[in-house]
């Protein structure tokens, strides 16, 4: 097999299988054709311009699963608590203009790029196309609206957006593809939620939705109390006569009938045993976002419950508004202080396990034969052992120590 490239290094990290030691990956056209030691390469026939990157690793690039790239850098923000952080936030938003959120969605994507991440999942609420994208994006277009009116009011838009925008070819520099989404539980009228997963389902594709991020959020879902309803009824956002379900979060949606394997709850930090099992029993997706979790001031959520559940955990970023930057190893790193998950398992989560939640399969956060070529390479000292891989890979990304394969 001839006209390939052939990018060589120390160490090759494919996450789904061990690290392969003088390895080789193979490229063409864009796509992944061979993975494994340089010799088994040149064994199999496998012949093109060789380029060694030495002391280092190549992997692929990592798969921010939750973020909001339309916010800009809004680090500054006061966050004493939730819902005035969440007050400040719909303040601002609601002053932006377009020119403002493709600059902020350009920046960002230098952000993700510079950082090693080539797939994320961009939440958006305004249908401003950012024309500069710089790597591949899955864009979960987001529904609010508590208020059956306001709710009526926006649905064709939104489900016009939808129609208007079906899918990208995978085979397009940029790969760009609109989900649906819906913002929260305490943010959308009960009669829309499945609704939005209908749609999903139709086409296919991942529903995403924000859930038990807050012990307000609960508060508000159980008793129709605190300030997470104050702040609603001062934003004209509070139906009247308003009931709450008496529900947490996670047995509400269970009983709107919005969990699935293709349902894809970001946050899940106030959830319980109980409620674990019952997101075992759907098989969903978690996106957890820890460093956003903490700058809020937050719970941490219970990795060491959704750990051993069997459930497929992944990692975000969540947006500049409760992030000092979109680098996903930071994320990894903050993560790995806390002692729970393995140098090995965060690394899983922020590219294969991403990309099971975002519904890509084996298209990107692998090495397999036909994925994308999304590769990036990370210097290491020479002397780096085989078990201490995961780490010097993760606190050398997390110093944005990293070259892109192009």
């Amino acid at each position: 097999m001839n006209g390939c490239e052939i990018h060589r290094a120390k160490w090759i990290l494919p996450i789904v299988r061990p690290p392969i030691e003088n390895g080789a990956v193979a490229l063409s056209e864009g796509r992944i054709l061979r993975t494994g030691t340089y010799e088994d390469l040149k064994e199999k026939g496998i012949k093109g311009r060789v380029i060694d990157h030495g002391n280092g690793v190549i992997m692929p690039a990592l798969i921010n699963a939750h973020a909001h790239l339309e916010i800009p850098s809004l680090t500054s923000l006061p966050a004493k608590d939730f819902v005035t952080w969440l007050k400040t936030v719909i303040e601002k938003k609601q002053n932006l203009t377009d020119r403002q959120i493709e600059e902020a969605e350009k920046n960002a994507h230098q952000m993700l790029k510079q950082a090693g991440t080539g797939l994320v999942g961009n939440v958006k609420n305004f249908p401003v196309v950012n024309s500069k994208k710089q790597i591949d994006e899955i864009t979960f277009y987001e529904f609010l609206g508590l208020k059956r009116e306001v709710a009526n009011q926006r649905w064709p838009l939104f489900k016009g957006l939808l129609e208007e925008n079906p899918s990208s070819e995978l085979s397009a520099p940029i790969y760009h593809v609109i989900h649906p989404a819906a913002h929260a539980p305490y943010s959308v009228h009960p009669d829309f939620l499945p609704k939005i997963k209908e749609i999903a389902l139709k086409r296919k594709q991942v529903f995403a939705i924000h859930v038990a991020e807050s012990e307000d959020e609960c508060k508000f879902l159980l008793e129709g109390k605190g300030a997470l309803k104050e702040l609603l009824e001062e934003k004209g956002l509070l139906p009247d006569n308003f009931k709450p379900p008496q529900k947490r979060p996670i047995p509400y949606l269970a009983e709107l009938g919005l969990l699935g394997p293709n349902t894809l709850c970001v946050h899940c930090v106030e959830v319980n045993k109980e409620e674990v099992k019952i997101l075992q029993r759907f098989g969903v997706k978690i996106c957890l976002c820890p460093r956003s979790n903490y700058y809020l001031q937050l719970h941490q959520a219970p990795w060491k419950l959704l750990k051993g559940s069997g459930l497929l955990v992944c990692l975000g970023t969540d947006s500049l508004a409760s992030n000092q930057d979109l680098n996903l190893f930071k994320e990894m790193a903050f993560a790995l202080k806390k002692g729970i998950f393995s140098p090995s398992e965060l690394l899983e989560m922020a590219t294969w396990r991403a990309s099971m939640a975002l519904g890509q399969g084996h298209i990107f956060g692998t090495m397999f034969p036909g994925a994308r070529a999304r590769l990036i390479f990370l210097p290491l000292d020479p002397n780096t052992a085989c078990r201490e891989l995961a780490e010097a890979v993760i606190y050398t990304g997390a110093q944005e120590k990293l070259n892109w394969i192009e």
